[in-house]
């Protein structure tokens, strides 16, 4: 096997600047770890994969979207999907490269646990044409 230079220039964690595209991952493991250098060395937790190598640092927003799915043991959320997405987001005045998580729909055998589906609405009354008339009436300003 060559060796590479390209290989050493990789990072354990995933970058957004890098993700181009939605990836489905299952989780391995949570760790905590500790992220930056000197000062601005902060503990984060670290959700690795069983399907990539490179681990997600979580920001404040990944956190509670996973807690909030999952619950605040993260020794449960092994096993179970995400999908990662590149987006953008404001930092310091500016739009920069954001990876953002979310749970795709439960699958049965997916490890994800299948939600209640909300019931049908039921059929709008006789009189929601005037209703609604009245919502769209113009106003004067």
């Amino acid at each position: 096997m060559p060796l590479l230079a390209s290989a050493y220039d990789q990072s354990r964690y995933f970058k957004a600047a890098d993700m181009q595209a939605d990836k489905k991952l299952r989780i391995r493991d949570v760790t905590e770890e500790e992220i930056g250098v000197g000062q601005d060395k902060q503990k984060k937790l670290v959700v690795w994969f069983t399907n990539d190598q490179r681990g997600l640092v979580l920001n404040k927003t990944n956190n509670r979207t996973l807690r909030a799915a999952f619950g605040d043991n993260c020794a449960g959320w092994k096993g179970k999907i995400i999908v990662a997405y590149p987006t953008t987001d404001g930092f310091q005045g500016r739009m920069v490269p954001a990876l953002r998580v979310r749970i795709p729909p439960p699958k049965e055998g997916n490890g994800q646990t299948v939600a209640a589906r909300p019931k049908p609405l039921a059929a709008a009354p006789p009189d929601a044409e005037l209703l609604d008339d009245e919502l769209n009436d113009d106003l004067n300003f």
